[in-house]
């Protein structure tokens, strides 16, 4: 049975409560961050809060939000002794214009939320480009010798001496690994880090603009459950780019296809839960056991997991499993 009652909506007192919340949790998190870094906690959700309402609001006209902030981050890369790199000031930018391309589809019930992924696009360049970046791999050696410092003193403080011994091993191996190696090993994990990082940004500046809306007294931001996923033909292209980079590339570009390899896998794995996940509940299983048999089955097996929901996500952009109608007595 289909309820035709609208959910409740927040009241603006409670809208007002989860807003200080959440901007005192990236305040927060800003604490934990130093420079720039501290700063984009703030600044690209807000940026990306602004560019949803504006743009929803105010159409292709707000766009110029995005395009002066791009400005900004391209005038603070000549500013003498106190320059900023492209590659650590244009995440705010390019999170703004994120949020204004979801800004833009909001009307007539907003992108799925398959394709409000595919919006990301243009954090998932920013972070791929990042290894072959100017400036980043020294970063990286700077950022690998703090980092031996703070585990040196690590495995000389008291409280360690409890772990256990694999622990203590392990990390002693990595401070006795060649420079060299650490520094590498950076330049595949901190583009996808920081990637994550900026995708949970645009969330909370998106969670932010849903709250707004309420106090403004404007419709609903659009919602979309995520067993509708299904990302466009278009999210193709990144699998291609780094299975291609893989191929022909030379080693230099390789953190570069890791990052397009790694993201598009993922995108395409929570497909294949979205898949699963309806094909199940078409057959009449609880939406409840449904969920949480799939966390476990991932949670306990994530090795084989992950790339298999991949499979079949990869094979849904063919075959679109959702779109098959099951026969009448229930077997498709």
């Amino acid at each position: 049975m289909t309820s035709i009652v609208e959910a409740r909506r927040e009241s603006r007192p409670l809208a007002w409560v989860r807003i200080v919340s959440l901007v005192l949790l990236l305040l927060l998190g800003g604490l934990g961050s130093q420079g720039a870094w501290s700063a984009a906690w703030v600044m690209l959700p807000a940026a990306v809060a602004a560019s949803v309402l504006l743009t929803w609001r105010f159409g292709p006209v707000a766009l110029v939000l995005p395009v002066v902030l791009g400005l900004g981050a391209i005038g603070l890369a000549y500013a003498g002794p106190h320059a900023m790199p492209l590659w650590k000031s244009a995440w705010v930018p390019l999170g703004s214009a994120v949020g204004a391309w979801m800004g833009l589809h909001e009307e007539g019930g907003g992108a799925p939320i398959g394709r409000r992924a595919w919006m990301h696009v243009p954090l998932l360049a920013m972070a791929a480009l990042l290894p072959v970046s100017p400036g980043f791999e020294p970063a990286m050696g700077r950022f690998d010798r703090m980092l031996k410092v703070q585990q040196e003193a690590l495995l000389k403080a008291p409280e360690t001496a409890g772990w256990p011994a694999a622990w203590r091993e392990e990390l002693q191996k990595k401070v006795k690994s060649p420079p060299a190696a650490r520094r590498r090993d950076l330049m595949f994990l901190m583009p996808n880090a920081l990637f994550l990082w900026a995708v949970l940004l645009v969330a909370a500046g998106r969670s932010l603009a849903a709250r707004f809306s309420t106090v403004l007294g404007w419709p609903e931001l659009s919602r979309s459950p995520l067993r509708a996923w299904r990302l466009p033909d278009a999210a193709l292209a990144p699998l291609l780019a780094g299975l291609a980079l893989v191929v022909f590339a030379d080693r230099t570009w390789q953190p570069v296809a890791v990052v397009l390899l790694v993201h598009a896998g993922l995108g395409y794995s929570v497909q294949g839960f979205a898949v699963v996940e309806s094909v199940l509940r078409s057959r009449g299983i609880p939406p409840a056991f449904v969920t949480l048999s799939m966390v476990f089955v991932i949670a306990v097996s994530l090795l084989w997991a992950l790339p298999a929901l991949a499979v079949v996500g990869l094979s849904d952009v063919w075959l679109d499993y959702r779109r098959l109608e099951p026969s009448r007595d229930r077997e498709a």
